[in-house]
This record gives structure tokens, C-alpha cells and sequence, in this order.
């Protein structure tokens, strides 16, 4: 059966570097439950689009594709605000793909219930600051996050962290006090913010970027925490 893809908000037909060692197509559901003023994808997180009635292309380009094509990614925006997505992942990987799943961990019930290949989790900041600088409108923000860091440990070599470091929402005092918490994770990737795009909130376009002499401090500061601790697009 071909599930409908409720919620689609962009599609990226072929990608070399958003699944680790596998060639892959990526999905991006719209909406999400954090507001993060970095976003570079308002207007995902605003569903502002509608790419639904793609859904039969995408089943049609994944017949096509076996054998060229090895993994579909699923993100967005904030994907495990649909649980029917667990329909679409299994029929995915009944077709003989495999599935990465990018998510912010708000919702770690849903991906337990996801039959996954590889798990991208994205901590923002210390969980006490999610209300605040991103918007977070649960209470119980640490406690998601650790049942999602769980399942990153459970997964080891196929799983991820990873961390925006934007200036306000990232420093030195945020990256020792998420050191206790990332404690026995495999894999943290920092990544600078991108301000190629409009952002969610366009002050953050103007803000003097994160130099990377900082950026790799704060990856020293991690490294003692996890097994491997790099800079997204540099060669360490």
C-alpha cells in the first residue's frame, strides 16, 4: 500500500550528506514543536508548504531508484509530529531502503514506535533554557531528552548528536553542563548556524557568528564527555 505523505513539506531527490555512508533521498515534514530562532527552514516549522500531492512521485522515484539509490531520510521541520509515519518507514524499508530519522527528541515515545536505520538527535541547549531560547512548551524537557539520548547510546555507531552552536543559545557554560548528560553518547557533531537563509528570527541573520577558534574549544570541552566530538565541515 502507498501511504499518502501527510504533512510534506520539500523533498530533496538525492543527497550525499545527509545520511553517513549512504547515498539517500530526503523527506521534510512540516511543523514543529520547538521554535528556534536559528531555523533556516521558516517556512517548514510555519507549514506554509504543501508538497502531499508528491506522494506518488516519491513511491514512483523509490521503484526506480533500487540499486542506486540506499536510504531515505526522513526530517524537517519536526516528523515525529506524525505517528503515521511508523506506516510509511516500514513500507520504506520493506522496499529495501534504509530509513535515518532526524528529530529533536521532544517526542521519544514516537521513535520508540519507529523502525529506524540510523537516529540523528538535536540537543539545542541545557534543557532548563528549552522554554526559553527555543520555545519548548513542555516542562518536562530533560526527562525527553534522556529517554532520547538513551536510544542514541542503544543505537552506538548509528546514532548521533548534534548541536548548533548559535551564538545566545550555545556557549562555554552550556557545553560542561550538557556533559554530564551526553555522557557515554558515541558521536556529537557541532555545527556552526547557518545564516545563508532568512531565519525564524531575522535578528539572528545580523548576529556575529560563533568564531570556530570557540566552536573547538566547546568540542574539547564535550570530547571528555563522548566518544567522538567533531566540527561539521572540518577535516579533524
Amino acid at each position: 500500500m502507498r501511504g499518502k505523505l501527510v504533512g510534506l513539506g520539500g523533498w530533496l531527490k538525492n543527497s550525499f550528506i545527509d545520511f553517513p555512508g549512504a547515498l539517500s533521498t530526503v523527506l521534510f515534514f512540516s511543523g514543529c514543536n520547538l521554535r528556534c530562532p536559528y531555523c533556516h527552514n521558516k517556512l517548514l516549522v510555519n507549514r506554509a508548504i504543501d508538497q502531499s500531492l508528491r506522494s506518488n512521485e516519491f513511491w514512483d522515484f523509490l521503484e526506480a531508484r533500487k540499486g542506486r539509490i540506499e536510504g531515505v531520510v526522513i526530517s524537517g521541520g519536526e516528523p515525529t509530529l506524525y505517528p503515521y509515519l511508523k506506516d510509511i518507514i516500514d513500507e520504506i524499508r520493506a522496499m529495501g531502503y534504509l530509513v535515518k530519522l532526524d528529530t529533536n527528541g521532544l517526542l521519544p515515545e514516537i521513535v520508540d514506535s519507529f523502525h529506524i536505520d540510523y537516529l540523528a538527535l538535536d540537543i539545542k541547549t541545557l534543557p532548563a533554557h528549552y522554554g526559553v531560547l527555543v520555545g519548548a512548551a513542555c516542562d518536562d524537557v530533560e526527562r525527553r531528552l534522556r529517554r532520547s539520548l538513551d536510544q542514541v547510546r542503544a543505537m552506538g555507531e548509528r546514532a548521533e548528536v548534534r548541536i548548533t552552536v548559535a551564538p545566545r543559545i550555545v556557549d562555554r557554560a552550556v557545553a560542561h553542563g550538557l556533559c554530564p548528560i551526553l555522557k557515554g553518547v558515541r558521536t556529537v557533531v557541532l555545527q556552526p548556524m547557518d545564516q545563508t537563509a532568512e531565519l525564524l528570527d531575522p535578528s539572528y541573520n545580523s548576529l556575529v557568528p560563533v568564531p570556530l577558534d570557540e566552536i573547538r574549544h566547546l568540542r574539547d570541552t564535550l570530547a571528555h564527555a563522548v566518544e567522538h566530538c567533531t566540527i561539521r565541515g572540518e577535516d579533524l
